[in-house]
């Protein structure tokens, strides 16, 4: 993992140990993602570090139950979002993406587009 993103993490998760794992994921114009949890991990007291690069996402979070009600807000290219305490087993998705409101990844994607950094704990930490 780049030392960048260990420094980061250093400097945001507010964790004992090092992150595991960075999921990368794309988002194109049209692209969604449904409001889910994220649970595959040994140990929910360490936070997830979430980075985002591009166009700007309408990102929404809820409750611990599917039915919560919800909020949503933008997450601009450069943002940094920690989901950690009660908030790391919250619900949460990415309505929509506003295409052309970041010109950063035009030259590699054409349309641009959004690219999520999540940084996470994979095993708990001993």
């Amino acid at each position: 993992m780049p030392e960048m993103l260990r420094e980061l993490w250093d400097e945001v998760a507010g964790a004992s140990a090092p992150p595991e794992a960075c999921l990368v994921n794309y988002y194109g114009a049209g692209a969604r993602m449904g409001l889910h949890r994220d649970r595959d991990e040994e140990d929910f007291s360490v936070p997830l570090v979430s980075v985002s690069l591009g166009d700007t996402a309408l990102f929404r979070i809820g409750g611990l139950k599917r039915k919560d009600p919800t909020r949503s807000f933008e997450l601009k290219s450069g943002d940094v979002l920690v989901l950690g305490g009660d908030a790391r087993l919250a619900y949460h998705g990415v309505d929509r993406i506003k295409p052309g409101s970041s010109g950063l990844l035009a030259g590699a994607f054409p349309g641009g587009g959004r690219i999520n950094l999540t940084l996470r704990r994979v095993t708990r930490v001993r």
